[in-house]
């Protein structure tokens, strides 16, 4: 045989090899098909318009809409829950769901997380794809009260940052200046466990202070910022243009968003063109990804 016809078989041989690969690597674990196919059709389970675990995982896994409606492209029959916990008891309930949290949630009975890409939520490498910030955001000059607790919130609080998220900086001292006042904090139900549990802690070392913590939405937060009704916005999504316009903001801690499945579901690993795929309609059926 001439150099040319093995340079050419072995031409062939390669290219069938990698395509042999990007085929395997792509399907679902011939076990887990039969049970994959018993699931039906897909339960896509999203969170409300507003919600800054949607406006993140939207853009994130590449289905935003263009324009400044802000919409994303999340199939029109997909089901709504307007928190986290409510993704978390649909999916618990129904086999064939999908839907996708705030990693500080995850772990409740019925559900399990999803590897993204290879990558765990629990990496710590920052490798994971789907992180995003935690924001408080106000408007204009923080007053005594206000800027003694974001300084606690910057400092001493990381400590109760660390037991659930990443923190954005080191625990430090913190001596509290004894102001007197109430802190309106309104905005994201993925924040408002954490901001809870950091405003308890800061008043029982500023007796002076009352802080009550409202859930709503990043939207609904921020826009209660900006027209007064609130003192700062909790935010789980990066801030529009013209919100930085309005508005000062700082980072609180680092969070990762969690796609979760329901026990049943044989899947341990999913990727973003798949969920962007799911997420738009463009696949239907569980048995669709094999």
């Amino acid at each position: 045989m001439t150099r040319k016809k093995w340079s050419f078989l072995f031409t062939v041989c390669l290219v069938t090899a990698l395509i042999g690969c990007g085929q395997k690597n792509s399907q679902v674990d011939k076990n887990n098909s039969e049970e994959l196919n018993k699931l039906g059709q897909i339960q896509v389970i999203s969170r409300e318009e507003g919600s800054g675990t949607r406006d993140t995982f939207a853009s994130l896994a590449g289905f935003n809409k263009d324009g400044a409606d802000g919409i994303d492209k999340t199939v029109n029959t997909a089901t709504i829950a307007d928190s986290m916990d409510s993704v978390i008891e649909t999916v618990s309930k129904n086999p064939s769901a999908i839907g996708y949290v705030s990693a500080g949630t995850t772990g409740i009975e019925g559900v399990k997380t999803l590897e993204i890409n290879g990558e765990a939520v629990s990496d710590n490498k920052g490798k994971y794809p789907l992180t995003r910030s935690f924001y408080l955001s106000y408007s204009g000059t923080l007053n005594d009260v206000e800027q003694d607790f974001m300084t606690y919130v910057q400092s001493a609080g990381q400590e109760i940052v660390s037991g659930h998220y990443e923190t954005i900086a080191k625990n430090a001292t913190f001596l509290s200046n004894q102001s007197e006042g109430t802190i309106r904090i309104e905005g994201s139900t993925s924040m408002a466990a954490l901001m809870k549990e950091i405003a308890d802690a800061y008043v029982k070392i500023n007796t002076h202070a009352t802080i009550p913590v409202t859930a709503t939405d990043s939207t609904k937060g921020l826009n209660s910022v900006m027209s007064g009704n609130c003192d700062m916005a909790m935010s789980s999504r990066d801030l529009k243009d013209y919100e930085k316009e309005l508005l000062n903001y700082n980072t609180v801690a680092k969070d990762k968003i969690a796609v979760i499945v329901n026990q049943k579901n044989p899947l341990s690993d999913i990727t973003l063109y798949m969920l962007k795929s799911i997420y738009t309609g463009g696949v239907k059926n569980w048995e669709d990804l094999q």
